[in-house]
């Protein structure tokens, strides 16, 4: 990997909304995963992780193992034709399967190919992101102009989901064993911050179209063995006057996030701590205790806060 600076152990807490939107569709109708006890939106890493793939991969020029490639008869590539490159002798070129992509340094790679088998374990995992408000499910009926079966002669009716409004929030660790293990650098981190806030605005298909990234934190550790977790269950929202019921939310000028007990946590462990990067929506409004405005505005001062573009 060079002399660039290996990536220190980390955690990381994303916030962004989806209005009238769909961030996550299950594999069988593609409508909105939600919780049906909590009524929450849930969200999978695998989501996650395939818009920073994207967005490195289109926006950034940043090579990526797992991707969509159509092969010269104009098939789908199998996990077996992006993995033979690297294959000779049964052995796997791990060393140069780590130097060229950037997605297996950050998330690691399971996948056997003819013979072989090969893992490496990611740096960086993610666990599910959920919603702070309870969501409304809303269908829309729709009108498809062009035929989707062989016997219709007009245009046919279909039906998408989506939400009113959602409020996620993700949680993630950055093991810096691993990150030794896989060679990631402190600018494939970066990297992947930046494609995880531009990323979401950059979902334009009809589905995605209408999320906004609201918070980014990464909290660096000092400590080898420095951990809070649960980032994601330190933050809550409550609604902004005249808006009551946070099930009737549907924009983010009507709620505010709530970061006191975050605020207090960190506080507790700033000897653990040499920093925090942040990216902040100027629209977001952030409370801790009585003390209102932006992220950078109330948050705590005894931890050093870098700003990222």
């Amino acid at each position: 990997m060079g002399a660039e600076e290996q990536a220190v152990r980390s955690e990381f807490l994303f916030c962004y909304d989806a209005r009238m939107s769909n961030p996550n569709g299950d594999p069988d109708e593609n409508r909105p995963r939600v919780d049906l006890l909590t009524k929450r939106n849930l969200v999978t890493d695998v989501r996650l992780k395939r818009t920073i793939r994207d967005y490195l991969w289109k926006r950034e020029n940043q090579k990526i193992f797992i991707r969509t490639e159509i092969d010269e008869k104009g098939n789908f590539k199998r996990i077996d034709d992006l993995g033979a490159p690297y294959i000779k002798d049964k052995k796997v070129d791990s060393e140069r399967l780590l130097k060229e992509h950037i997605d297996v340094r950050l998330f690691g790679i399971l996948f056997p190919v003819e013979d072989v088998s090969f893992k490496r374990v990611g740096p960086i995992q993610f666990g599910i992101g959920q919603s702070l408000n309870p969501v409304e499910e809303i269908s829309i009926r729709i009108t498809r102009v062009v035929p989707t079966k062989k016997e219709a002669q007009a245009g046919t009716f279909g039906e998408k989901f989506v939400l009113r409004y959602s409020f996620i929030v993700f949680h993630g660790f950055l093991n810096d064993a691993a990150a030794k293990e896989t060679g990631l650098t402190e600018n494939d981190v970066s990297l992947m911050m930046r494609a995880m806030w531009h990323g979401t605005t950059n979902l334009s298909t009809t589905s995605k179209y209408g999320q906004q990234p609201r918070l980014l934190l990464r909290l660096r550790y000092k400590e080898p063995l420095g951990y809070i977790g649960d980032l994601d269950r330190r933050v809550g929202l409550s609604p902004v006057p005249p808006l009551t019921d946070l099930t009737k939310v549907e924009d983010i000028s009507q709620i505010a996030l709530e970061v006191t007990r975050l605020s207090s946590t960190i506080d507790s462990n700033v000897s653990a701590l040499s920093g925090i990067d942040f990216i902040e929506s100027p629209e977001l409004l952030c409370a801790n205790g009585t003390q209102k405005g932006k992220f950078s505005e109330v948050f705590t001062k005894k931890v050093s806060l870098n700003r990222l573009s």
